[in-house]
């Protein structure tokens, strides 16, 4: 099958079932004579490796779902650089409209419009707003080197990591909630008609910048949302955008203030009292940054997994410019004392003696070492010394590198 790429392809998943009338579809694209004019792609019918390297919708599709795409090669290319150009010129208001009638004649589970060989839609048309992630999130479970809880990891997950990743899919959606997806929509255009969410990036032309599906799909699939415990509802506050609105808000307020008040307002906050240090070594070429318990819980983890070193040190730290440069810079490993070993996960369950014992490998000086899964972090060495010390460190490779920079 020859497709032009850079069509523009009109997507539509059906819903499961024997609501769909054949003569009915026709006629909600367009009849026979414009179908015949473009290119009509049944993925089921192809090598199954088809769909996935030309659109991919597993496991977003459900048992019995069947999916159509329609693409337009009467426009293509689109663009006269698809591969360096962002903005599709066209007036894509009138597929739109089409895609909307379609969607409300015939039983549509998720209706989307693209363009074939690139990545982000232009339009969704659905029916509840967890679909609407759900697409959203493809791009995490197929992708082999990100994991379970969307860090990105140096080397491709392993088989059973992949599959553990697979299963979470349904259940990492149901940690968000209609209220929460919507909140991270605020990029877009949203109409609700007629059972419809209707939802488009499109500009007051009609025409398409793929760069803002793709910042859309960043902020719905909200990767950094994900609960600890995979299914469980997030607690999280608002989403970037929301806090840098309120950030705005908050600082016209205080523009409006008193002088007094604003002059509070700039004086920085003290450091916490009898904070304890963190401490900063150097592990190979880079920095190994060594956390006492009590500057580190889970909060520190998620901040870490984020790189997020401004909310983590304070000027008490005893870290100079030079390893500043190398933090801020290329980033650090870092160290950090656990009390228990069901601290650490394994497979999505808490690590037991037993598994400890059994899975760990044991270093020259006596100390045990095992990769583990560390909540709101991701992958990470767990080290058990004789004396009965533990300590977790971002550090996957050699572990007597780590203990010799100790």
């Amino acid at each position: 099958m020859s497709l032009a790429l850079d069509s523009l392809v009109t997507d539509l998943i059906f819903e499961s079932g024997d609501g769909l009338d054949p003569e009915v579809l026709v006629e909600a694209l367009g009849g026979k004579d414009e179908l015949a004019a473009q290119q009509v792609i049944d993925p089921d019918m192809q090598d199954p490796r088809f769909e996935m390297e030309l659109s991919p919708s597993m496991p977003f599709r459900r048992r019995g779902e069947r999916r159509l795409m329609i693409a337009d090669s009467r426009v293509a290319p689109m663009r006269q650089d698809p591969q360096t150009e962002t903005l599709v010129p066209l007036d894509l208001r009138p597929a739109k409209a089409r895609l909307i009638d379609i969607c409300k004649a015939v039983p549509v589970r998720l209706g989307r419009l693209f363009a074939l060989g690139s990545w982000g839609d232009a339009v969704w048309v659905a029916h509840n707003y967890r679909d609407l992630r759900g697409i959203c999130l493809l791009g995490w479970v197929l992708d082999p080197m990100t994991d379970l809880s969307g860090r990105r990891r140096a080397n491709p997950l392993g088989q059973n990591e992949f599959e553990e990743k697979l299963m979470s899919y349904d259940k990492r959606l149901d940690e968000l909630d209609d209220d929460a997806i919507r909140e991270c929509l605020q990029g877009a255009n949203v109409v609700e008609e007629d059972g419809l969410i209707i939802v488009d990036v499109l500009e007051a032309d009609g025409t398409w910048d793929l760069q803002r599906s793709l910042d859309l799909e960043t902020e719905l699939a909200a990767i950094e949302r994900f609960s600890t415990f995979v299914g469980a509802k997030s607690i999280a506050g608002k989403s970037d955008k929301s806090k840098e609105a309120g950030s705005k808000e908050a600082a016209s307020q205080a523009a409006k203030a008193p002088p007094a008040a604003s002059a509070a307002k700039e004086t920085p906050a003290a450091a916490p009292a009898n904070l304890p240090a963190l401490r900063a070594t150097k592990l190979g070429e880079g920095l190994l940054i060594i956390f006492p318990a009590e500057r580190f819980d889970l909060e520190i983890a998620a901040a870490l997994g984020k790189k997020d070193w401004d909310s983590i040190l304070v000027p008490s730290d005893p870290i100079n410019g030079a390893q500043k440069d190398l933090l801020y810079g290329t980033g650090a490993e870092f160290i950090a004392p656990v009390e228990f070993l069901s601290e650490c996960f394994v497979q999505g369950k808490p690590l037991n003696k037993a598994q400890f014992e059994e899975s760990a490998t044991a270093t020259k000086d006596g100390t045990k070492t095992m990769e583990v899964h560390f909540p709101r972090f991701g992958p990470v060495t767990l080290f058990a010394r004789p004396d009965g010390s533990r300590f977790v460190c971002s550090h996957l490779g050699d572990s007597q590198h780590v203990l010799d920079a100790l």
